[in-house]
């Protein structure tokens, strides 16, 4: 699929590479939610997180690709948002909320990225990505319902804050891409590495809960260190060597919709009428957002709303 990585050569199969990939990180929120039933939240993330960084190192040892990293403050900088904030958030929301309504809520992270993008990168919000923001911020407060303060507000202010770390760690990400030749494979692999420090620090100032090892954990763990995140990257980098990432950011609309069919079918996870709304809401305001980063990239033109760089969890 793309020269260095995959022997697959042709757009038939990246798209194909696409659906898979698709379907990897959609049902990653159901194999997390069942992790998470063995670990805390912060050893969980650390596991996985490890796997993923022994298993891209790996490839890019096997592939003779540069080890160096480009720019340290870039790993550093997106490390922290994308791996400490984002991941950390997610497994944090994923303990304690449905992985359905999780995932909606992390998604709003396109959103996020036009807001923060304006000032930082200077890319003004135009035209119909208002009115996706709007739907997003509405559906956001439909689902969140800070006037309810008892039940499961905590698990959505931390999926609210991954997606939010998500979108900051990407309009970095282009911001370091703007003043640095960055490798995207190179700079996911070390910012793992960046990010996961805090997590370990955490780890060993408070005494955490052992791991209750069995199948069902190391099956849960491989899956999301090794197929999501692991070969989720690779896959990932290869794709945007052949697809648009307007075309390619397309899956940002079918992930939570995955998410949220599965963890219905297995956690019997059922939202209030409030919550459906926002999720049509917020699933409006992503359609917007993907048309029109799919029809820019028709065009030849880049969108403020880049392809996720990771699988949002």
């Amino acid at each position: 699929m793309t020269p260095g990585l995959l022997d697959a050569d042709s757009r038939r199969g990246a798209y194909g590479a696409l659906v898979a990939l698709t379907l990897i990180w959609g049902m990653n929120w159901i194999a997390m939610k069942f992790g998470l039933r063995y670990a805390h939240p912060v050893i969980y993330n650390i596991e996985r997180i490890l796997i993923a960084i022994v298993l891209v190192f790996a490839v890019m040892l096997w592939k003779r690709l540069p080890l160096k990293p480009e720019s340290w403050i870039a790993v550093v900088v997106t490390g922290l948002l994308q791996t400490t904030l984002n991941s950390g958030a997610t497994t944090m929301a994923l303990a304690g909320g449905g992985a359905g309504r999780t995932s909606v809520l992390v998604f709003t992270m396109p959103f996020w990225t036009m807001l923060i993008a304006w000032p930082v990168l200077h890319e003004r919000v135009r035209g119909a990505q208002w009115v996706a923001v709007a739907l997003a911020l509405l559906g956001l407060v439909l689902m969140v319902e800070p006037w309810h303060w008892e039940g499961e507000l905590a698990p959505k202010l931390w999926a609210t804050l991954s997606g939010f770390a998500w979108a900051a760690g990407s309009v970095a990400t282009k911001y370091f891409q703007r003043r640095h030749s960055l490798k995207l494979l190179n700079l996911l692999a070390w910012q793992m590495v960046a990010g996961i420090i805090p997590l370990c620090l955490i780890a060993l100032v408070y005494p955490l809960p052992v791991v209750e090892w069995n199948g069902a954990y190391v099956l849960a763990l491989l899956y999301a260190g090794v197929a999501a995140t692991g070969i989720g990257f690779i896959l990932w980098t290869a794709i945007l060597v052949w697809l648009p990432a307007g075309t390619a950011s397309l899956n940002m609309f079918a992930i939570p919709v995955i998410a949220l069919v599965s963890s219905m079918i297995a956690f019997d996870e059922r939202l209030a009428t409030t919550e459906w709304l926002g999720i049509a809401s917020i699933g409006a305001g992503l359609v917007i957002v993907s048309v029109r980063a799919w029809l820019a990239s028709r065009r030849g033109e880049r969108d403020v709303v880049e392809a996720p760089a990771i699988e949002g969890g």
